[in-house]
């Protein structure tokens, strides 16, 4: 499915002007570092609680200047979402770089649901995607469908989830690698849809997330998102064609 509709950047978010529409892209350089990003631009912690929520960070950035850290100790845990509205048919992916330091222990996760709601998450067919990055083990696993890849460190790494909900099908790729692939619901309880994006730790480690992207089309990915040093804010002028763990 493609799109074409006039878009603005607003807060280091390119979104779509119809709110309802799933289409998005955040690099966060327009946040001031350390600003939790609770009530911003649709970020929120989850069950919209705030103490969980993402924090702009300027240790690490793929372009421009700030990233999203994703940042766990021994007292609390990040689990920062993001709600989608408007993607229950055709084409979609959902792509962002990630950076991780080595020397680290523990497991993050990307996460992308097909329901959502605050308070009433406890059927686990409302997760379609678990990609959880074993920082121990070096290495990325679906958790639902099997598969896995080696682990990059040290640099940006391209995550890409390919999503047809016509034929219900989805694609995990880690750095153009294949991890794996299905069926997207997991259950009669399951949507056909996309609902939110999920970036979870619950260990002490940290994860740096840039370039978050949604589309309408698998031929709109990182591949085509600014490369590392371009600039922090993107302007768009016109119209523009563009063809969102757990403990289960």
């Amino acid at each position: 499915m493609k799109t074409i509709q006039a878009i603005a950047v607003v807060s280091g978010v390119i979104a779509a002007s119809a709110a309802a529409n799933a289409e998005f892209f955040a690099n966060f350089d327009l946040y001031n570092s350390g600003l939790r990003l609770q009530s911003v631009d649709g970020w929120k912690g989850w069950d919209n609680a705030s103490g969980v929520a993402g924090l702009a960070s300027n240790a690490f950035a793929y372009s421009g200047s700030k990233s999203l850290q994703v940042t766990g100790t021994v007292q609390s845990t990040t689990d920062a979402v993001h709600q989608f509205a408007g993607a229950t048919a055709g084409v979609w992916s959902v792509s962002a770089m990630q950076y991780l330091g080595s020397g680290q222990a523990g497991s993050t996760y990307f996460i992308l649901m097909n329901k959502y709601a605050d308070g009433a998450n406890t059927n686990s067919a409302s997760w379609s995607t678990q990609l959880r990055f074993d920082l121990g083990a070096g290495r990325v696993y679906d958790d639902f469908r099997g598969g896995s890849v080696a682990l990059a460190t040290n640099q940006w790494a391209a995550i890409r989830v390919d999503i047809d909900l016509t034929a219900n099908t989805v694609k995990h790729f880690y750095n153009d690698m294949l991890i794996s692939q299905g069926t997207w619901t997991r259950g009669a309880s399951s949507a056909n849809a996309l609902a939110a994006i999920d970036l979870y730790t619950g260990a002490k480690n940290n994860a740096y997330y840039d370039n978050v992207s949604v589309s309408g089309s698998s031929d709109y990915n990182v591949a085509r998102i600014p490369a590392q040093g371009a600039l922090a804010t993107m302007a768009v002028a016109g119209l523009c064609m563009m063809p969102s763990r757990r403990r289960r």
